[in-house]
């Protein structure tokens, strides 16, 4: 917004008005130039559209020599956001509808106004291509993401396996070894190899639930809340009383299903893991701007635990690629908490193909 309103200043009201309705209509043109820029993140079709066609109207009436500047951060949003299957038909004839106007109704038709027109030609497909790159790679980051979670996977499973399995090893050893050891004892024992082994086939049921992922992480399948209600069974088997609360989460796209799905479950993993934590609250709400996605525990509140691997970088990473916001830390009653906050683009509720 505030680029937005310098290039405003800059380009459009230091460009004199031949009368007062002019000036009017020239800071009206550009509060509905800075309004489409600021609503880039939520509607980028909508953004676009309205700094054009208010960035146009404005240069043909001589109220501006903004090269189409804002609607060039506004198409940046769009190519960043949809890729280049969101330059729909209807976009193109703006584009030249704008060119059309610029170039053939301008009367004074000076060297100067073809200069800006190509200017402007410039800024839009610039801003386009960059955009397109951004988001390419943004998909390289996702790509790179789940090569490097699969190497988690592998880390973890060899620390899970090596620390059941050796402790298990131990305690029956101990117990085979020591004569007379009473009934009592025999079953305490039997009943901590029984707890680890429910704890150990919990953990690895949940991290192995990472190979059900194809390379096209878009084949998640629609039933998030089925997705998030076996993660908090996952918790219950592991000693940890957990509630769960999700509306609204039914039409969300696939990339924020999958996103919010991960979250849930990596927090709830590094719950079981490293807080020592008896009792877990997930709380996942979905409007038609945001998904809104919160895990707490009443563990040790130690902000490092579960940093070794995939962990809180990683989900703040999968929070990133979508544009949201993450926060993690220690809760002020004590315990651990994240909550990341993933924005929704105008019309992609409901998207859930």
């Amino acid at each position: 917004m505030l680029a937005a309103t310098l290039v405003v200043l800059v380009l459009w009201v230091t460009i004199p008005a031949p009368d007062l309705a002019l000036r009017i209509t020239q800071i009206a043109l550009g509060v509905v130039a800075i309004t489409g820029v600021g609503l880039r993140h939520f509607y980028p079709r909508i953004a676009f559209t309205l700094a054009f066609i208010s960035t146009v109207v404005a240069a043909v009436l001589g109220l501006t020599v903004d090269p189409l500047l804002l609607a060039g951060i506004a198409l940046n949003s769009v190519a960043a956001q949809h890729g280049r299957r969101a330059f729909a038909p209807w976009m193109l004839g703006v584009v030249l509808a704008g060119a059309f106007i610029s170039i053939f109704i301008n009367v004074s038709g000076s060297e100067d106004d073809m200069r800006n027109v190509l200017f402007s030609g410039i800024t839009l497909c610039g801003a386009w291509a960059l955009g397109v790159k951004t988001r390419t790679a943004q998909q390289l980051v996702a790509a790179n993401a789940a090569i490097e979670e699969r190497m988690r996977l592998a880390r973890d499973v060899h620390d899970v396996l090596s620390h059941s399995l050796g402790t298990i090893g131990v305690q029956a050893s101990v117990a085979a070894h020591i004569d007379g050891l009473n009934q009592v004892q025999l079953r305490s024992t039997l009943r901590d190899i029984e707890q680890l082994s429910r704890s150990s086939i919990a953990e690895l049921k949940m991290l192995l639930s990472t190979t059900r992922r194809t390379d096209d992480e878009t084949a998640l399948p629609a039933a998030l809340p089925n997705l998030l209600a076996e993660t908090a069974r996952t918790a219950e088997q592991s000693g940890v009383l957990t509630t769960i609360t999700a509306t609204g989460i039914e039409e969300l796209p696939a990339a924020h299903r999958i996103t919010t799905h991960r979250i849930v479950r990596e927090a709830v993993s590094n719950m079981i893991r490293h807080s020592g934590a008896t009792q877990c609250d997930i709380k996942v709400t979905a409007t038609d701007r945001s998904v809104t996605v919160t895990v707490t525990d009443n563990g040790r509140g130690d902000i490092s635990h579960g940093n070794g691997g995939f962990g809180l970088m990683g989900m703040q990473e999968r929070v990133n690629l979508l544009g949201g916001t993450f926060q993690a830390g220690t809760l002020p009653a004590g315990g651990f908490g994240i909550s990341a906050v993933l924005p929704l683009a105008h019309g992609e509720y409901g998207e859930n193909e």
